[in-house]
């Protein structure tokens, strides 16, 4: 696996480069809560690579939740405490393997786009066991490899795609380490979501280079990739908005 150092350049374009909609953060928080099968008030959520918190202050007011959102990069976790505070939410240092938590403390985690930086599944699983109540969940937003038709600018950053091919795992493994680790699968949704009004937006959007796949990639790729996109930005005349495909894997800890 290779790592992506988010304290490098990332966490200076991830906040404006992956933001989302109102209507968008809606359309996840109802996602979650349709697999809860509880109160939606007064829940203790994980938020596992919180990044900029950009979900974790979303999962606090949809939920009325206490978040503990963990994010190892310095960088972006201070990004976080600076732009994305709440009063409900507390940022911490800490990795998949080693979750600064007590034991049974979740009612469920959130890892959105990040089982794919996790470089072993089975330290994460345990950790995510240990930390989960009884019942708990774990939703895992994420692309995953085999899954990516739809993603819009792989049109234009095939190396991108064969990247993310690479580099992102199977939901078959995903759900094997799991289950190996006491989880047992409890869905496999698969979510619409509008990421941008038009090509042109999500040219400017993907100009910040805040997607990790753009780390892997040369810079002469991602120009000519860049050029490409904003050819085809140029000659839209019925601009559409861009709608993207992301799964939502749902498991849920095992207790017998």
């Amino acid at each position: 696996m290779t790592r992506v150092d988010y304290d490098r350049r990332l966490y200076q374009t991830y906040r404006a480069g992956r933001s989302l909609s109102a209507d968008t953060g809606r359309l996840w928080m109802d996602a979650l809560a349709g697999h809860v099968g509880r109160s939606r008030q007064g829940l203790t959520i994980l938020d596992l690579g919180a990044g900029t918190g950009r979900f974790s202050v979303l999962l606090a007011e949809a939920f009325h939740a206490r978040v503990v959102a963990v994010e190892p990069s310095a960088k972006m976790r201070s990004d976080a405490e600076r732009s994305s505070a709440h009063p409900r939410v507390v940022y911490r240092d800490g990795t998949a393997g080693a979750i600064p938590a007590g034991d049974g403390e979740f009612d469920f985690a959130l890892l959105s786009m990040v089982i794919h930086h996790v470089p072993d599944l089975d330290p994460c699983t345990r950790e995510l066991r240990r930390v989960l109540k009884r019942d708990g969940l774990v939703f895992i937003r994420n692309t995953f490899a085999g899954r990516l038709d739809g993603i819009r600018h792989y049109e234009f950053f095939p190396s991108a795609r064969a990247v993310d091919e690479a580099r992102l795992p199977r939901v078959k493994r995903v759900c094997e380490a799991f289950e190996a680790g006491g989880f047992a699968m409890q869905a496999l949704d698969t979510i619409e979501q509008e990421i941008d009004p038009s090509l042109a937006a999500h040219c400017e959007r993907i100009e910040r280079r805040a997607l990790s796949s753009f780390e892997l990639i040369t810079d002469i790729e991602f120009e000519h990739g860049l050029r490409r996109m904003r050819i085809a930005a140029a000659r839209e005349t019925n601009p559409t908005p861009i709608r993207e495909k992301v799964d939502l894997l749902v498991l849920r800890r095992r207790d017998n």
